[in-house]
């Protein structure tokens, strides 16, 4: 057992590195936050152990019943609505409960620190000993950010066959999807579905360097995996359910876990009396932004939020079009309140009537309408639903909730206690072999020193090329002069293809093995059930949240 948090650990660690430019902040209140981030396994357990039952009320009560509604449908649609699930869907009814969250957007493939926050998830649930209440696991499924975000739509893997080094999958995005929602975009073709399969199945067959035994390993491993992904197809009616069906398979179905999942567009009942609240605070909302993003800019820290974010209510503004607006608050001389703004995508100009004189209340058949923001995500899930705990990322949901501490703080909101796992996985599958096969034989065991000195001869040899073209065209016409010029010109210019393409080869070597893959690489090289095991029995033995994992 540990206590270690995130100020006093090692200066090196990665969770120290996370968070080193809030950790000197001068405000008291982050340095306070940042420093209750638990760094070791057992440490995040006992924070959900201490921590208070939370308080509900008839509203937080009420919100619960119609969560559990809408995670029956989603459970339902997926197929994974077994007796676990069932079993734990009802326990969201027991005031003796404790729920946790984790939060993600349905990415394609998505990559391992997705399906991590699940384990991490259920493994916190799990080592709850005591009998007097039960920590409850929710993921919710972003659907509604656009598919224009790079990992919304494609999903890499290693290969060096590829001329970046990194083989792409992608569902294409053309102007008229770019500015989509998730789920208001169609789900993968047949078509597309076996493209993917087939450049799957050409990535692993293309390396020479796998015997028999081992490419039926793969294949027999990634056929597994395709199976779900045939399922995810046959059911899903638009793309955010293809991904999030993919990702409750795995979970539910394939590792049997009791984690629930649920759609963000699900929660508009449950979320209703927040978004009245948050429009009705709107000016604190905006003003208490302003102070976080003008503190933060005077300090020199790059939070990787957003710009602007305290020039736009808190909510999104839907178009019909499938798309969404920023949205401001505009009040009317009769009194009217309105919510309008502009749709990125078709430009149209959008308004919802959202109350009179001052008393805001969004109307029941428009509450659709409507869905909120990156902070205010979290805020609603505390307000509404009083949950206590929180598994971040090390990327944008993390700098989105220290920048929205103010605001939690100015509404008199609760911040349930964050949690997030950065220890990297460290392991070597078929691809990541034939980069460092390659290095291997070049004799390159320093790959950024290796790009150095090779780019300085490059440009040794540039130098010595460049005269000899200016010399050629002096001298066209002297055969004898221009016969030996042009033999020069000819070996240096050899030379100096062969050295652009060792560098175009390491440079491929270099991003495969630098990359953070899909769970399709996981999948064909440990197995989806096996990678399970390694993750949940590593972040229990090593209790260390920060320290890479090296997976067998």
């Amino acid at each position: 057992m540990g206590s270690n948090t995130v100020a006093t650990i090692d200066g090196d660690s990665k969770l120290s590195a996370i968070f080193s430019r809030y950790l000197n902040s001068s405000d008291s209140d982050i340095s306070r936050f940042v420093q209750s981030i638990p760094s070791n396994f057992d440490e995040a357990v006992d924070i959900l152990v201490k921590s208070p039952l939370p308080e509900t009320d008839e509203f937080i009560r009420s919100n619960r019943e119609l969560l559990k509604k809408v995670i029956t449908n989603f459970h339902a649609k997926a197929r994974t609505l077994n007796e676990k699930i069932t079993n734990q869907i009802d326990t969201l009814s027991d005031e003796r409960m404790k729920i946790i969250v984790g939060i993600h957007q349905p990415n394609l493939f998505a990559f391992s620190g997705v399906f991590k926050k699940i384990v991490l998830l259920e493994s916190l649930a799990n080592h709850y000993k005591k009998k007097s209440y039960t920590i409850v696991p929710v993921f919710l499924i972003v659907d509604h950010d656009f598919m224009d975000d790079k990992w919304m739509h494609v999903a890499k893997l290693p290969s060096i066959r590829n001329s970046s080094g990194v083989l792409d999958l992608r569902y294409p995005i053309n102007d008229s999807k770019r500015w989509k929602i998730s789920s208001r975009t169609g789900p993968p073709t047949r078509s597309l579905i076996n493209y993917w399969e087939n450049q799957i199945y050409n990535w692993i067959k293309n390396n020479k360097n796998l015997s028999k035994s081992e490419v039926k390993a793969l294949y027999d491993r990634f056929q597994k995996f395709w199976n779900i992904v045939e399922e995810a197809f046959l059911l899903s009616d638009n793309y955010s359910e293809f991904n999030s069906i993919i990702m409750s398979k795995i979970a539910n179905n394939i590792w049997n876990y009791k984690t629930l999942f649920v759609n963000l567009s699900d929660l508009s009942r449950v979320f209703q009396r927040g978004y009245n609240f948050l429009l009705s605070e709107n000016e604190i909302y905006l003003n208490s932004l302003e102070k976080s993003e003008t503190y933060f800019k005077e300090q020199g820290i790059f939070t990787g939020v957003s710009a602007n974010l305290n020039k736009h209510s808190p909510l999104w503004l839907h178009c019909d079009c499938g798309s969404k607006a920023s949205s401001k608050i505009s009040r009317k001389g009769n009194g009217e309140i309105v919510l309008i703004g502009k749709c990125i995508s078709c430009k149209k100009n959008l308004s919802l009537s959202i109350g009179m004189n001052g008393k805001v209340s969004i109307p029941d058949n428009k509450i659709d309408m409507v869905s909120p923001r990156a902070i205010p995500i979290l805020l609603l899930l505390s307000r509404e639903l009083a949950i206590s705990g929180y598994i971040s990322g090390t990327g944008g949901s993390l700098g989105y909730t220290i920048v929205g501490k103010r605001v939690f703080d100015e509404l008199q909101v609760k911040l349930p206690a964050m949690m997030l796992w950065a220890g990297n996985d460290v392991y070597t599958g078929f691809a990541q072999r034939e980069a460092s096969r390659y290095l291997k034989e070049n004799e390159i065991s320093d790959i950024s020193e290796f790009l150095i000195e090779i780019n300085q001869k490059n440009n040794e040899l540039r130098k010595k090329i460049d005269p000899l073209i200016s010399r050629r065209n002096e001298i066209f016409g002297n055969k004898d002069q221009l016969g030996s010029l042009l033999n020069n010109l000819f070996y240096y210019k050899q030379e100096q293809r062969k050295i652009k393409d060792i560098i175009k080869n390491v440079q491929k070597s270099k991003n495969a093995l630098k990359l953070r893959p899909c769970i399709i690489d996981y999948a064909v090289n440990l197995g989806i059930e096996h990678i399970e095991q390694e993750w949940s029995n590593k972040l229990v033995d090593n209790n260390d949240l920060t320290k890479p994992l090296l997976l067998n």
